[in-house]
């Protein structure tokens, strides 16, 4: 890495802190980072010189292509080493700045928010409305390739075969077809690499989701199933799944390629409103067999009603509306820090390791929305969380929640975790009560809580208010937690080893392969299961 940018050419006090963050390692960067926040004569020249810090140090995440800028994808484990290495002095860089500037400031000033935000996910999130619209016309066109080849036949069985944050938006879109009842067939998301073909048959609609085109897992669930199932249609941006798809002559919905497309985004998990409104709208003109309350049509879904209440939460959520009145902003200071109102945000200067891990729980008819805000949160902000459904973990987690906040409460333990409820109409009415309770004598005023309440008028608004809070906020959370949201450099490096493994191969410890031979940082635990013995090695 290159020195740090600095606003002139002498000799500055606060140099030798600088460079401990350019060249981070293990018990000096604290120590940096303490002597500027502390630096206050020089807070100024010390956030210029941060500043420029974090834009080189994201020249470095960063590359550019015929397309535009895209993060760098580490095809090796040094490559990986030397990304992680910038990522880490640009969290250190940030972290600083956060201590300076405290909070509400960081959230607010638009310099730092596009510094962090290098690739500007919080102003493609702006552009929700515009997903809806177009996946509304894109579902249509393949609904209309889908009769051509397939007639008037619906389908028995539904099943989705994807993964990430290709498999997520049809977790939901399942959730909001039972929440309306409008179905007598579940729609099945398989998210496996190798599915069992016994569940597939004439009378399955199979459905394959990949936003790349190129997810190994799914590729492979299609060899495995497709010829099996009465109905296929496909679904990504491109990749070789859309070239299976016109290879077959499938139906294929395809998501914006074009960079300049208003509903364009870089990553799986900035596709969630474009997957989950094109497959809502596909199988709501597709027509599915009635549940209690009909069968799922267009106007159950509202698309116009849609589109009218996501700019209304935008204008609430977006970068421009400042912390005070910003539900996003202040969510995403509570689940990292605990910190609830604005007098708590100032503490947060003092306080800049005592992080939190936030617990999602929802009632199972909100699953899939924990499950989703909870995969932004390891995504995007780089936080770890934990997420439970109820009635579920009504008979297990109020256990140790009430152990736990009662130890730190007398001194013998710290309560390192928030717990944050999802909730809405859609709940079973008996576990909402239960809830009610629960929340009253276990969670209030006893541990750190927080409750969103999603708005709208049917399941399908419920669930995109849901989803956009949580997109907002989690990508907030990224900005506190000093990550850029957009790359995900493990997960790049880790999908290159895979490919150099052939399908075929054996287990154990083969599964290191692409690792350093050399002894790590922490021990690899293993227990012999014949001998029920604790042994302790170094990965090699």
């Amino acid at each position: 890495m290159n020195q740090p940018a600095t606003a002139s050419n002498g000799p500055k006090p606060w140099e030798t802190h600088l460079r401990a963050i350019l060249d981070p390692r293990p018990g000096e960067i604290r120590s940096a980072i303490k002597s500027l926040v502390l630096d206050k004569e020089n807070h100024a020249r010390i956030l210029d010189d941060l500043f420029g810090l974090v834009t080189q140090l994201s020249d470095e995440l960063y590359e550019s292509t015929p397309a535009g800028l895209r993060p760098r994808e580490p095809k090796t484990y040094e490559e990986h080493e030397e990304t992680a290495k910038a990522a880490t002095a640009q969290q250190a860089a940030i972290q600083a700045a956060l201590g300076i500037l405290g909070p509400r400031a960081l959230l607010d000033e638009r310099r730092w928010i596009q510094a962090v935000d290098r690739s500007g996910m919080l102003q493609r999130l702006g552009r929700w409305p515009d997903h809806v619209t177009a996946m509304r016309t894109e579902a249509n066109r393949a609904l209309e390739a889908f009769r051509v080849k397939y007639g008037a036949a619906r389908p028995a069985k539904l099943q989705v075969f994807g993964l990430g944050g290709s498999g997520a938006p049809h977790d939901i879109a399942a959730q909001v077809i039972s929440n309306f009842r409008k179905s007598r067939i579940p729609l099945e998301v398989i998210h496996a690499d190798d599915s069992n073909p016994d569940f597939t048959d004439e009378t399955t609609l199979a459905i394959f989701s990949s936003f790349s085109g190129n997810t190994e897992e799914t590729l492979n669930c299609y060899q495995r199933v497709h010829a099996k199932a009465g109905s296929i249609l496909a679904l990504g941006q491109g990749g070789k799944l859309r070239e299976l798809a016109k290879d077959h002559g499938i139906p294929f919905i395809q998501l914006p390629e074009d960079p300049q497309h208003p509903a364009h985004v870089l990553q799986p998990r900035e596709s969630l409103c474009l997957q989950l409104a094109g497959m809502l709208c596909f199988l709501a003109g597709l027509g599915l067999p009635a549940g209690s309350a009909g069968s799922l049509t267009l106007e159950d879904l509202d698309i116009d009603g849609a589109i009218a209440q996501l700019r209304q939460w935008s204008a609430r959520f977006e970068p421009a509306t400042p912390f005070v009145n910003n539900p996003t902003k202040q969510f995403a200071l509570f689940l990292l820090y605990g910190a609830a109102d604005t007098a708590g945000a100032e503490s947060v200067r003092d306080n800049l390791w005592q992080k939190k891990t936030p617990f999602v729980l929802a009632d199972r008819n909100n699953a899939a929305l924990a499950h989703e805000v909870r995969t932004q949160i390891h995504e995007r902000s780089k936080v770890n969380a934990a997420c439970y459904d109820a009635p579920e973990f009504l008979h297990n987690l109020v256990e140790s929640v009430r152990s736990t906040s009662r130890s730190s409460q007398f001194g013998l333990d710290d309560d390192r975790w928030v717990y944050y409820f999802i909730r809405s109409i859609d709940e079973e009415p008996r576990i909402a009560k239960r809830l009610d309770k629960t929340i009253e004598h276990v969670f209030r005023d006893r541990v750190p809580l927080a409750v969103l309440t999603a708005e709208g008028s049917t399941p399908f608004h419920r669930a995109l208010f849901a989803t956009y809070f949580n997109a907002y906020m989690s990508t907030y959370l990224a900005i506190l937690n000093a990550a850029d949201p957009l790359p995900v450099p493990t997960m790049s490096w880790l999908k290159n080893v895979m490919k150099d493994i052939p399908r075929k191969t054996s287990t154990g410890l083969a599964r290191y392969a692409g690792l350093p031979k050399e002894e790590g940082l922490f021990p690899l635990v293993q227990i012999e299961a014949e001998t029920v013995s604790l042994t302790a090695s170094a990965i090699d």
